[in-house]
């Protein structure tokens, strides 16, 4: 291979790695202990190692941890060191608690720190926070205790709209054209913890709702809402189903296409400082021109 055939070789494929590097966020899932009532433990952990093992997500996020029971005690310990570094790091990065409940890694309880908290501040900071099955930020249960709720005001004081509730409300959710879209396998199930839609009027975040009951139209689940500074919170089949009665459990596929398909083209998973492939492919073949 003469010299210049390498130089080529060479930069294709820079090229190629800067395509399949587009994407640098990085992906957390606690699957530690649950609200059993809610989503069992076996639920969780293979709801979580269906995200894991999923190509689509091996191709979005360049790393990812799960965290389990003992990992998640305090803000010291590694699930709340994890979100520590990756508030302020420049990317957009992803929490998923598949227990659907609040460890104090993430949200001190009951309710320590109403301002402030770790999820909080990650939310802030422009990161995704989904949630599915129990209340959103409602309780802990880590070593397998129930601990002194957090309650409403848990979700609430994240979100920053005082009373907000997901109590039980509404009819079956019906999928909405959004639904459609960007969860396919999403069916028609019944909501225990239904978003309240009316409750984000004038606020500062704006809710895309994939899934609404057709006797009560301001219910929602699942739905994501997004703040004006970029902060995203998803909650998502909250239903008290231990392990899903109707069919293969659709809490694991359906993250992974709200994240695939909606996260991928509303939010910002790529580092703002990321070189555009295209980009690349010009300065590249530029060098490539001018060194014969």
């Amino acid at each position: 291979m003469n010299r210049r055939s390498l130089y080529i070789t060479i930069s294709l494929l820079m090229v190629i790695g800067a395509i399949t590097t587009a994407y640098a966020a990085d992906l957390a899932i606690y699957s530690g202990p649950t609200n059993a009532g809610w989503i069992s433990q076996d639920a969780a952990k293979a709801n979580a190692q269906t995200i894991l093992n999923d190509s689509r997500m091996q191709g979005i996020f360049g790393n990812m941890d799960e965290f389990g029971d003992g990992d998640e005690v305090g803000y010291d310990s590694p699930l709340g060191q994890w979100m520590q570094d990756h508030t302020g790091n420049g990317q957009q990065d992803v929490y998923i608690a598949a227990s659907g409940t609040a460890p104090s890694a993430v949200y001190q309880f009951p309710n320590v720190d109403p301002d402030g908290s770790n999820i909080e501040n990650f939310i802030e900071d422009g990161n995704v926070f989904i949630n599915v099955a129990d209340w959103l930020l409602y309780m802990s249960y880590e070593g397998g205790v129930r601990s002194a709720d957090n309650a409403a005001d848990g979700a609430a004081n994240v979100f920053d709209i005082p009373g907000l509730t997901y109590g039980n409300r509404g009819g079956p959710q019906i999928p909405t054209a959004d639904g459609e879209k960007y969860i396919p396998s999403l069916a028609e199930f019944q909501s225990a913890r239904p978003w309240h839609l009316e409750q984000f009027d004038g606020t500062d975040w704006e809710v895309t709702a994939f899934a609404t009951s057709s006797d009560d139209p301001n219910t929602a689940d699942p739905a994501v809402a997004v703040h004006i500074d970029g902060g995203i919170i998803a909650a998502m089949w909250q239903k008290d189903a231990p392990e899903w009665a109707d069919g293969e459990d659709p809490r694991g596929i359906g993250v992974i296409e709200f994240i695939a398909n909606w996260l991928t083209e509303n939010g910002n998973l790529a580092p703002s400082t990321a070189v555009d492939p295209r980009e690349k492919v010009a300065i590249t073949w530029g060098k490539i021109k001018s060194h014969p």
